[in-house]
């Protein structure tokens, strides 16, 4: 249920948009996100003040050899974010949208871009669980602080991304863990080729992980049991995201979901605060399985998702595509004539 400043910034918003020279519903999903930006935010405006974060972690599963490629990679990509040479930087860099890259758990001796670094990587999920309880909130505070630094700076929309080789089969881990679903309806390819033999590798040992902390992710409160599963089955940048979302929520102010990593910590954020829902905005729908299920754990389907382009980039790519768009879509329905104005002409 609604609050009582979210109904009258409904209200005003049907007078608002009914005055301006537009056809009812003709911009589609662009008017229901203009409608769920400006609830979110409790008024009408038509500036937008983004922020991009990117958080950046390595899996132990990685590491330790189970996913075949070179854990080095996340610190050399952060790295080359940093410098804004990778393919969401440079999105930002065109459409003026400013980003940040947040170690959370880079395997580095260094912090890369604002340390937040718990440690260097979680531990492998098939023998241990991810991270220590302290480790899952030190990931998450950090998410939820450079929110809250940035709400301070007036930011009033947010988009996230992350980076970190093993992450969808962490992501898969987290999504079968909260819903039930079975691994073949939550792994995808993520960077792997799309091969069956792989595949089957990549499922059963998500399969293999769920099995080995099935006794340990269980509790009556459900937002423990959301905590558990990210701290035995997840990443630091999970955490950290789900951290950021929730801050969200705490500040008024609406996100951008990215592609599958992303829908997944919100996908665990709705289970800790279902208002989650109220301010969370899809971007692009990606080709990891698990997209849908994880979206539409936020009430979202496809349909509601702008963005249909087949990506898989990570980075928040997709995402900050749609923040371009909301901006554009922004802009437009504050500064639009009204029907009054046209029928003097």
């Amino acid at each position: 249920m609604k609050d009582k400043p979210s109904t009258a910034i409904e209200q005003q918003l049907n007078k608002f948009l009914q005055a301006k020279c537009l056809i009812p519903g003709g911009l589609g999903l662009w008017e229901i996100y203009f409608r769920k930006i400006c609830t979110a935010w409790g008024e009408i405006s038509g500036e937008i003040r983004p922020q991009h974060i990117i958080f950046s972690a390595d899996n132990g599963c990685t590491m330790e050899g189970y996913v075949g490629y070179n854990y080095e990679v996340t610190q050399k990509q952060s790295r080359n974010m940093l410098l804004g040479r990778s393919s969401a930087t440079q999105f930002c860099d065109f459409n003026n949208i400013p980003y940040e890259v947040v170690d959370v758990g880079i395997a580095s001796d260094d912090g890369i871009g604002v340390d937040r670094k718990v440690a260097k990587g979680t531990k492998n999920i098939l023998n241990h669980p991810a991270m220590t309880e302290d480790e899952f909130n030190r990931a998450f505070q950090a998410g939820y602080e450079r929110v809250k630094h940035y709400v301070k700076q007036g930011i009033n929309l947010f988009s996230f991304g992350e980076m970190g080789l093993g992450n969808t089969t962490t992501s898969a881990c987290v999504l079968s863990a909260l819903t039930g679903a079975d691994p073949t309806e939550t792994v995808g390819p993520g960077s792997w080729p799309n091969k069956p033999d792989l595949m089957k590798r990549k499922i059963d040992f998500v399969r293999a992980v769920l099995d080995k902390h099935k006794a340990s992710i269980v509790s009556d409160s459900e937002a423990e049991r959301v905590r558990k599963i990210v701290a035995h089955v997840g990443g630091f940048d999970i955490a950290a995201i789900l951290g950021a979302m929730l801050a969200c929520v705490e500040f008024k102010k609406p996100f951008v979901i990215d592609g599958f990593i992303t829908a997944v910590a919100a996908a665990c954020a709705v289970h800790m605060n279902e208002r989650i829902t109220d301010y969370a905005l899809p971007s692009h729908h990606s080709r990891e399985k698990g997209t849908e299920l994880a979206l539409a754990e936020v009430d979202i389907t496809q349909d509601m998702v702008p963005i249909q382009a087949h990506m898989s980039m990570g980075e928040g790519t997709g995402a900050i595509l749609m923040v371009q768009m909301l901006k554009t879509t922004q802009h437009m329905f504050v500064h639009v004539g009204t029907f009054a104005d046209l029928m003097k002409l």
